[in-house]
Parts: C-alpha cells; structure tokens; sequence
C-alpha cells in the first residue's frame, strides 16, 4: 500500500513538474514572440519619427520666415509704409498671406494609428517607453492642432475685416494697391490683429520645439531599448 502511494505521489509530481514546465515552455515562447514584435514595432514607429521631426522643421521654418515680415511691422509699426515693404522685395500676394498666416497640422501619423488599432503597442513592455510614445504622438499634438484651431478663426476674422474695409490688399493686380496698404499700416485694428497673431505663433513655435525635443528623446529611448 505504502509503495503504491509512493508510486502515486511521484507520478502526480511527475506530471506537476511536467505541466509547470510546459507552461514555462509556453510563455518563454510568448515572451520571444512578442519581444520580436516590439522590436519590429518600435522599428516601425521609428521610421515615423523621422517623418514627424521633418515635418515639424519644416512648419517651423516656414512660420519663422512669415513672422520677420510680421514682426518687423510690428516693431516699426506708425513708421512703415507701402514703399519700405516693397523695397524688402516681397510679392504683394506673398506679404498678405504671411501676415495672415493660416497653418493647419496634418503630421504623419499612419504607421502609429495601424500599430495602435491591432494592438502592437499594448505588447511593449516597457511602461516609461509606452508612456512617452503617447506624449509624443497624442499630447503635445493635441496642443498645436488647438493652435491650429484658433489660428483658423484668427485668419477668418482678418480676412473678413479686410475684405470689409481694405477690399483691393486681397488683389493685388488692381490699381491702388499700395495707398491701401498704407491706410493699413495705419489702422489700429489691424495692428491688435497683427499683435494677436504674433502671440498665436509665438505659441505655435514654441509647442513645437518642445515636440521636437520630445521627439529627439523618445528616439533616443528606442534606440537604447533595441540595443539591450
């Protein structure tokens, strides 16, 4: 009886220990499938980021070039007229549409939503690397595409003060241009514009180079994650 029990106690360890090692089998194996998904998907999102960061020194640079017009306006304001800005040798379409300056943000953003959607980003393992992930391409996004927003309504409502009141600045073939313009550069509602605006993109710079440098370190994360 006693042999029998022993016998019955090894086969059941047996049988335990063959179980618990199938499961450690089991999810080793998961734990390498899934590590190898990461990496491809971290390698993915990396491949965005670059897109990103291109995209965003661009938007940059091309708001940096509007606002030198706009500030120079600004710091010479009661002093300008249509002559001096001709003499900067800007395109009267070009200086209207840099002073009213509509920026829309469409970044890339394709790879992220597909490894979003089916789940490849939920199997990274590390918690600070998925946290930073999502400041990148959701917070401060989220911000600029606010800006953006405002922006929009900013440029509306001085496109329809000047379609009321400087009617021949949004053509510039027509005869009386620059006596309009120079009425412009004296009208005080246009200079509380001119202010608005520059706060606007004040704001829009600075949001993005903090993504920027947002950015540079979450690159600089997944590179140092794929390197361990």
């Amino acid at each position: 009886m006693k042999n029998l029990l022993a016998r019955g106690g090894i086969e059941f360890l047996a049988v335990l220990f063959g179980i618990s090692g199938s499961l450690w089998v089991d999810d080793y194996r998961v734990g390498l499938i899934n590590k190898e998904k990461s990496i491809s998907t971290l390698n993915s999102l990396k491949d965005e980021l670059i897109d990103d960061k291109e995209y965003f020194l661009n938007r940059h640079s091309m708001i940096t070039d509007n606002n030198k017009i706009l500030n120079l306006i600004i710091d010479n304001w009661g002093y300008n007229n249509s002559d001096s800005l001709i003499n900067l040798k800007f395109e009267r379409r070009n200086l209207m549409l840099r002073l009213r300056g509509y920026y829309a943000f469409h970044p890339p953003r394709t790879i992220y939503n597909s490894l979003s959607s089916d789940g490849s980003l939920a199997l990274i393992p590390d918690y600070d690397l998925k946290r930073k992930i999502n400041l990148v391409f959701n917070g401060r996004t989220k911000h600029l595409i606010e800006g953006a927003e405002n922006n929009r309504h900013l440029y509306r409502r001085f496109n329809d003060y000047l379609i009321e009141n400087h009617p021949k600045l949004l053509n510039p073939n027509l005869k009386g241009f620059n006596e309009e313009m120079d009425a412009l550069l004296a009208d005080q509602v246009i200079f509380a514009y001119l202010i608005e605006q520059q706060g606007l993109r004040s704001f829009l710079l600075r949001t993005i180079d903090n993504h920027l440098n947002e950015v540079n370190d979450l690159m600089n994360n997944i590179d140092l994650y794929l390197s361990e």
